[in-house]
């Protein structure tokens, strides 16, 4: 399938003209309140010229305005005072909603982005075990954490398909932010890329995730599974699978001043649990593409 027809199917998949969704990706910072109060940052960063919108859905989440201006070279981003990620990633952790206390499990962690929001989300209390296999991910991971100021994180370098076999009904929370297709990323090289027998990879390996990430998590724990994919094998379809062979149920996602659009319950030869349509899609122009489902343990 050349790229003009991958378009053609997407668009028609979700309704929308997909062509329009390339090179229309806006900046976004998140600020970080365990090193520095978000007024005082904004106040900075606005007398240097930038125009800063805030997001609805969190106080430290903004918008970056300028088109001739590259936040990510400025002081504040390399000493963590600021982290440059796309809303839609940033709307995963809410979702989580971690809360001071709890156990919190990353299993797919790096380069960090999710991880210093949910220990800023936490203010680094309770405890984060922040989990990738890669050597150069971890390194990227390790930095992100030094650099945010984040303390109640511990890095560990395991396959997360087995990582059960170590820790069992641990966790309050987990996150699998499972590995992808990221063709939600709407990067041509992506898209070009993706192709049955590797979307069906990924797939196996996101079962494989969310299988480990179920023993993992304490009875009435919380699992969110997101990825960056515009892929139904890889979203409704792990889900649907994930709930049907697991002691588990779908929990409603609702994140203020976030449009999301439901899980499909049925799709050309696809017929899932009518339980799907509470897991989301966010397909907002000027971001990146996220599906996401929140998940008990029962």
């Amino acid at each position: 399938m050349n790229l003009e027809e991958k378009f053609k199917k997407y668009s028609i998949r979700f309704g929308i003209d997909i062509s329009e969704y390339y090179n229309s990706l806006h900046t976004y910072i998140r600020v970080n309140t365990l090193k520095i109060e978000i007024d005082k940052v904004v106040k900075e960063l606005e007398e240097r010229g930038y125009q800063l919108e805030k997001l609805p859905f969190a106080d430290f989440a903004f918008k970056v305005l300028n088109k001739d201006k590259i936040i990510t070279k400025e002081i504040e981003h390399a000493i963590g005072y600021i982290f440059s990620h796309d809303a839609s990633s940033m709307i995963v952790p809410l979702v989580l909603d971690p809360e001071e206390n709890d156990y919190v499990l990353d299993l797919c962690a790096a380069p960090g982005g999710k991880t210093t929001e949910i220990a800023q989300l936490m203010n680094n209390k309770g405890f984060i075990l922040a989990n990738d296999i890669k050597i150069d991910r971890i390194k990227a991971l390790a930095s992100n954490i030094q650099k945010m100021g984040v303390l109640n994180t511990i890095i560990s370098r395991e396959d997360g398909r087995f990582l059960y076999k170590k820790i069992q009904n641990f966790f309050d929370k987990v996150l699998v932010d499972a590995p992808c297709s990221a063709t939600g990323t709407f990067k041509l090289d992506a898209i070009k890329q993706a192709n049955e027998r590797l979307i069906f990879h990924l797939s196996n390996l996101q079962k494989s995730l969310l299988k480990s990430a179920y023993f993992m998590t304490k009875k009435d724990g919380i699992i969110v599974y997101s990825t960056c994919s515009l892929e139904i094998e890889e979203n409704e379809a792990v889900i649907d699978w994930f709930i049907r062979n697991f002691d588990v149920e779908l929990e409603e996602i609702k994140i203020k001043g976030v449009e999301m659009k439901d899980g499909f319950t049925k799709f050309e030869n696809y017929e899932f649990d009518k339980e799907i349509r509470k897991t989301k899609r966010i397909l907002n122009k000027g971001q990146e593409a996220f599906f996401i489902a929140k998940i008990r343990k029962l």
